[in-house]
């Protein structure tokens, strides 16, 4: 198949691997983790930038203790040492971040990267991780490298939307850069879940669940996002 980016995929996908803990810990604990800037360090560990989210500091506290207790975590390292300095955070605000190295091999984040698949931000929630991927393979050869996985890491995976490039370009037009890194997360959450669809694949009370904070939360995050997004494209 040729690199045409004509021909490129966006999938929309749910993981639970025995590995991760990730998984692990949005099991047992009502938390958000957002994991980005996932690299490799020279003893072969994988480290993950993440930003963990809740209704509270105590909250978060409780999954970060969860965390450092996991087999295949070496080492967590906070961002942010000052959050309690200030006024309170208000209920769904609460966010840490971090960076979590943990042993090779662990992740599964290889097994799609060295396959030809590009990843945004992975979400965690709930037990299980929702990964958008993007790739130049067709259907057939991913579903045929979903399976390998699957296999390998012991994986469930489940495909909820994969989207043509050609249908994305009027999404790319958007400005994106615009909105903050958590503004960004719940609109791509609220896009890849159907919120803007007709009828809607979901409501804005599944966002907030999903999410881990209140509905006021959740549409005052919307209405930013969405001032930002459309504000820009009128003045455009």
């Amino acid at each position: 198949m040729t690199g045409d980016v004509d021909d490129a995929l966006r999938l929309s996908v749910e993981i639970w691997h025995p590995n991760c803990w990730t998984t692990h810990v949005t099991e047992r604990i009502d938390v958000g983790i957002l994991s980005y800037g996932v690299y490799t360090t020279a003893s072969g560990r994988v480290t993950s930038l993440c930003t963990f989210y809740g209704d509270d500091q105590r909250t978060i506290d409780e999954a970060i203790d969860l965390v450092r207790s996991s087999p295949h975590v070496r080492s967590v390292a906070e961002m942010s040492l000052n959050y309690d300095t200030g006024a309170a955070a208000p209920p769904g605000n609460a966010t840490r971040e971090l960076l979590v190295e943990q042993a090779g091999g662990t992740q599964i984040t290889e097994s799609f990267t060295s396959r030809g698949f590009v990843f945004e931000p992975v979400h965690g929630k709930n037990g299980l991780e929702h990964w958008t991927l993007v790739t130049n393979h067709d259907r057939e050869r991913v579903q045929a490298i979903f399976d390998t996985v699957r296999e390998e890491k012991n994986a469930e995976i489940t495909v909820k939307t994969i989207t043509e490039a050609s249908s994305m370009a009027e999404e790319s037009r958007l400005p994106l850069h615009t909105l903050s890194r958590r503004q960004r997360e719940v609109f791509e959450l609220a896009r890849d879940r159907g919120y803007y669809d007709w009828p809607k694949g979901c409501s804005a009370s599944d966002l907030a669940e999903e999410l881990a904070v209140a509905p006021s939360t959740l549409h005052e995050h919307l209405h930013k996002v969405e001032a930002k997004l459309l504000g820009s494209a009128i003045d455009g």
